[in-house]
């Protein structure tokens, strides 16, 4: 196993990290969601099949400065929570599965989740629709990856309890 998933996979990094992650998503999910979801319905981040810049004016448009100004606050939130979701279960891949595939799921997936977040938060300042059509993209791809990394989590655990 390579030097970068040996680390990966330390316990510190699948239980430690991993706790930290869920707890900084719980908190992320409990705190700052409820208003946004009040003000404007579900943010972006949440749109599974992506979206296009009329989609994304509406939702800012519903949000207004306020509303804005908080979603400012969950995009930058959500930046660490990326960096603490994707080494967690990267780790645990690597653990389950000992080859880098698997593990590089999870990266790739809290990568896009990085890249989506940032542009969010550039079109958040001045709205340009071909940063809106590629963070469309990214949310789209970062849910895909997310799903085959959990689902190879679920499945490496089933067949490791056997």
């Amino acid at each position: 196993m390579p030097r970068f998933l040996r680390a990966l996979a330390h316990p510190l990094v699948r239980y430690g990290v991993g706790a930290l992650a869920l707890f900084y998503g719980g908190a992320l999910i409990l705190g700052l969601m409820p208003p946004l979801v009040r003000l404007a319905g579900p943010p972006p981040d949440l749109w599974f099949l992506g979206y296009g810049p009329a989609r994304l004016a509406g939702y800012l448009e519903a949000l207004g400065a306020g509303g804005r100004a908080l979603y400012r606050v969950f995009l930058l939130a959500d930046l660490g929570f990326a960096a603490l979701y994707g080494p967690a279960l990267a780790g645990w891949l690597a653990w389950l599965y000992s080859r880098p595939g698997p593990a590089g799921w999870a990266l790739a997936a809290a990568l896009l989740d990085l890249g989506e977040d940032l542009l969010l938060l550039a079109d958040l300042s001045a709205p340009r629709p071909a940063l809106a059509v590629l963070a469309g993209y990214l949310t789209f791809f970062k849910w895909a990856t997310l799903a085959y990394a959990v689902f190879a989590l679920a499945v490496g655990l089933w067949t490791r309890r056997r």
